[in-house]
């Protein structure tokens, strides 16, 4: 039979033109821009729906016009950047350029799908209905294709801990460069049993894949190489797979995730129609895009398991140290317990005084110990509010008063008048002031100690004061930023290590400072730095992490 060869022309429709992200959060989506539609970006947009927080609700405006898209800044928090430079007036776009709002940068480009032209014939080649269609990009332009495409899924995997999402960023990926009917994603254990499907295709997404050929995927798995099957009705290997024949898929591609000799899962690329199928350059890319694919996922596995032999560790050592200061704690109410029981058997009323203050000296340990274990292992963030500080100062005292009374040391209170409300979490501030003042009760002398707190705005109005000071022991340099750190202690027994790194968790949290400062002729200051302007609250728009040229492919 004379066979006639088909060339194929490209034509590019460019009716419509696209916003693609190529970096940000949102690296890889694809927005259309519908002729004579303006369209806003911002986080409030529902045409271009992004999740960078660093976008304003109302960032800035495309506008159509005379044939061309018009882009203006719509006095952004950030500013908008066209082709790295900050635009101050309304600018026409062309083709190629890049639009940066906070740190997303787009491409506005043309939407390029191939459409068919008439054919010309060749007349050493067949024009049966059994020829298929293979598009060939130029050598050069497919390299860069290339490169742009394993650039995309490094910057979008980087520093990804979780395989499920590294694993849908690479099929999004993959259905954006490659054009395939559907993409399906598999993740395995170590005996090859599916803990994981995902199913991408133009204008789906599926967190479990439909139907599809799982002997396809074990041969590549089992062959530790991609495989590519040009025509399924000539493929006597598949022909016959009940599942490969429901998915209706004529032309596969499948590459198996493979890092280091470990099978972590497999990709499947499926064309669904009789004119197109896959290329052997095409296998290759897909190959090389799984390669790294998969070393980001063992590279998440190892990370995943270091963290939980750290946390392991971590949890040893806390439950060790807070053991052993229980201990210490439920002797000493054995022991006060023990002299009271003894008074009131021989209804001695001085020797139940005496007992009684061991008893209540260990219930505040016992209470500060557990408000402090809440306090270091909660994730949630502070609940701020705009309170006055005076009366949240004062109670701090009253609950310490006792202690400083039992030891005979003395407290010193002084507030600067008409202060106005400042934004804190007053329950973290109160266990901030409790544990900063019997620190400060612990290092005084019996009799002749002072502790004094003293709270002032200065001059410059953009924050708070608190200080604590004592006439104490005081502390050597060295030690001052282990003083800090969770369960170290200097007070031996009496001491849980945690009062400190408490507070410094609270204050930063905060977005204060502490810090703890020596005073001439012996004791410490603990100076506390509170913001009365808080930054990054949920409904300001985030500052831009960095603002640079690109160096993208």
């Amino acid at each position: 039979m004379k066979r006639h060869h088909i060339v194929q022309r490209a034509c590019y429709d460019v009716d419509m033109l696209v916003l693609e992200v190529v970096e940000g959060p949102d690296l890889g989506s694809v927005f259309s821009l519908p002729t004579n539609e303006p369209q806003l970006i911002g986080r409030s947009s529902e045409a271009l729906p992004l999740s960078d927080p660093t976008i304003s609700r109302r960032h800035a405006e495309l506008t159509p016009d005379t044939g061309k898209w018009f882009l203006q800044d719509l006095a952004s928090a950030n500013g908008t950047f066209l082709n790295g430079r900050l635009l101050t007036d309304r600018v026409a776009l062309r083709i190629g350029d890049e639009v940066g709002c906070g740190a997303t940068l787009f491409r506005f480009n043309e939407n390029t799908s191939i459409v068919s032209t008439p054919q010309i014939e060749d007349p050493g080649f067949d024009t049966s209905a059994e020829s298929i269609v293979v598009t060939s990009p130029h050598s050069l332009e497919a390299t860069r294709n290339h490169l742009r495409m394993v650039h995309r899924l490094t910057a979008s995997i980087a520093g990804t801990f979780n395989a499920s999402t590294i694993l849908e960023h690479l099929a999004a990926i993959l259905v954006d460069e490659f054009k395939p009917d559907r993409c399906v994603g598999v993740l395995m254990d170590e005996n090859k049993n599916f803990t994981n499907t995902i199913e991408v295709s133009q204008d789906k997404r599926s967190s479990a894949a439909g139907v599809f050929s799982k002997a396809i995927v074990m041969h590549a798995c089992n062959e530790n190489c991609g495989i590519r099957i040009p025509n399924l009705k000539h493929d006597v290997r598949f022909v016959h797979d009940e599942e490969a024949v429901e998915s209706g898929i004529t032309s596969v591609l499948c590459a198996p995730l493979i890092a280091h000799g470990k099978i972590l899962g497999a990709v499947l690329l499926e064309i669904h129609s009789a004119n197109r199928q896959w290329s052997e350059d095409q296998l290759e890319l897909l190959s090389t895009a799984c390669g790294h694919a998969a070393l980001a996922l063992l590279t998440a596995t190892l990370a995943k398991t270091r963290m939980h032999h750290e946390r392991l560790a971590a949890m040893g050592e806390t439950v060790a140290s807070i053991s052993h200061s229980v201990k210490n704690m439920l002797q000493g109410l054995r022991s006060g317990a023990g002299a009271i029981n003894l008074a009131l058997g021989r209804g001695d009323l001085e020797l139940a005084r005496e007992g009684w203050p061991i008893l209540a000296r260990n219930l505040d340990r016992v209470y500060a110990l557990t408000f402090n274990m809440l306090a270091w292992s909660r994730t949630n963030a502070p609940e701020i509010s705009y309170v006055q500080i005076k009366p949240i100062v004062e109670d701090a005292i009253a609950l310490v008063r006792g202690a400083s009374e039992r030891r005979f040391i003395s407290l010193k209170l002084h507030v600067e008048p008409d202060m106005p409300p400042i934004p804190i979490d007053q329950t973290a501030i109160l266990q901030v002031l409790l544990n900063v003042l019997n620190n400060a009760i612990d290092a005084c002398l019996s009799k002749t100690g002072l502790v004094e707190l003293s709270v002032s705005i200065p001059k410059s109005g953009e924050f708070v004061n608190i200080s604590i000071a004592d006439n104490g022991c005081g502390i050597e340099s060295q030690s001052k930023e282990k003083a800090f750190l969770a369960f170290h202690t200097t007070k031996g027994q009496r001491g849980t290590g945690l009062g400190l790194a408490v507070a410094r968790k609270v204050i930063l949290e905060h977005q204060g400072e502490i810090e703890l400062l020596d005073v001439e002729g012996g004791g410490t200051i603990c100076r506390i730095t509170l913001p009365l302007n808080r930054a990054n609250d949920p409904g300001d728009t985030h500052g831009p992490t960095s603002i640079a040229p690109s160096n993208r492919f």
